[in-house]
């Protein structure tokens, strides 16, 4: 055997032992979600309300761009979706949950910690779920919605209530209707709603026609500007504008799956 023949021996086993550092880039941004979620823990336990809220919704940021930014690179990995998983236990269960507790649901003492436990326990037998269903099938309709509302989803609304107080002027109704008990009863529903089976749109399959692609950048572009002006008129109105459309996904996905069914049968 020449000297070229070790050379291209010696060049294939340290490309086997060797990994490019872009496929841990993803890994890098999950953590640095879950940096987040721990920072925020740090705000609520110094009772800084305002930030500890950012940065739940800066991890719930995070967690829509690791995954996509790992399929571009194609570094996906059962490692990476572990870490994530984990990522999101701590980000959108524990953390949202002391956040509501120490707000204002350790008022109502033992029945605010059993609320979150349920939160945290929720989160937890959906993302094992989720998991799970990562190595299954999905029929063509099943792909367009969620089974329950997603973690970070259920996070974000989760505060809701913690949100329309930083802009008690404004949202004077809304802030005097989540006294201690309402906050309690509707932390319990979101957090319920998160491992139910009721579908919801999965924005992943949300195709826009090219004619109006421009008005759909436009409004997203309207969408930031509220966003980065008036954020906490601009998180509630769009919580409440996705729980508002829950029944209507349901109502979708039963019209299809019935539609799909009739065919099926015809043939």
């Amino acid at each position: 055997m020449n000297d070229h023949d070790n050379s291209g021996m010696n060049d294939h086993d340290n490309s086997g032992k060797l990994l490019p550092i872009t496929k841990l880039f993803p890994n890098f941004i999950t953590l640095l979600g879950l940096c987040s979620g721990l920072t925020s823990l740090r705000f609520t336990f110094s009772e800084q309300w305002e930030l500890a809220v950012i940065f739940i919704i800066i991890a719930a940021i995070i967690d829509g761009m690791d995954g996509r930014i790992a399929r571009i690179l194609k570094s996906t990995s059962d490692f990476g979706a572990q870490l994530d998983s984990f990522a999101d236990f701590l980000n959108f269960g524990a953390a949202p949950a002391f956040l509501l507790y120490f707000w204002k649901l350790r008022e109502i003492k033992v029945m605010g910690w059993m609320l979150v436990m349920i939160h945290v326990i929720c989160i937890s037998i959906r993302l094992a779920r989720f998991n799970i269903s990562l190595n299954s099938e999905q029929s063509r309709l099943d792909k367009f919605f969620f089974s329950g509302i997603p973690a970070p989803v259920c996070a974000i609304l989760s505060l809701l209530p913690i949100m329309v107080g930083f802009q008690s002027h404004d949202l004077l109704f809304i802030e005097s209707f989540f006294n201690t008990r309402n906050t309690a009863y509707y932390f319990l529903t979101i957090s319920l709603l998160s491992i139910s089976h009721i579908p919801t749109f999965s924005a992943k399959y949300i195709y826009v026609p090219k004619n109006l692609s421009y008005i759909f950048v436009s409004f997203f572009g309207i969408f930031i500007i509220f966003f980065i002006s008036k954020p906490w008129i601009t998180l509630p109105a769009l919580s409440i504008v996705y729980i508002c459309t829950i029944p209507i996904s349901a109502g979708l996905y039963i019209y299809f799956s019935y539609k799909q069914n009739s065919l099926k049968q015809e043939i």
